[in-house]
């Protein structure tokens, strides 16, 4: 895999499965399982949820992050979503 992976959308969020669609600079998509994050909740993890703000998830510099400062690499997103490809809106 490449390294330097940028997300360009996101294109769906799912509180309930901690699960987010996105969209790749290279073309590609898929939706991410954040279980592994937001399941159990710690640290910055545990503000979005308290605060409401998993849907709030927005790019900055090409990675995955929320108004509380949590930021995701899209590196480890994207090699999360190819170990366990899922479809959007599964």
């Amino acid at each position: 895999m490449k390294l330097g992976m940028k997300i360009t959308a996101i294109t769906s969020t799912n509180l309930e499965g901690f699960r987010i669609g996105l969209r790749f600079a290279n073309g590609e998509s898929g939706t991410a399982s954040l279980n592994n994050i937001f399941s159990p909740p710690r640290n910055l993890s545990a503000e979005v949820l308290k605060g409401g703000m998993f849907d709030k998830c927005f790019i900055e510099n090409g990675a995955l992050a929320w108004p509380n400062g949590l930021e995701l690499c899209p590196d480890a997103i994207y090699s999360w979503i190819k170990q366990k490809p899922q479809a959007i809106g599964d």
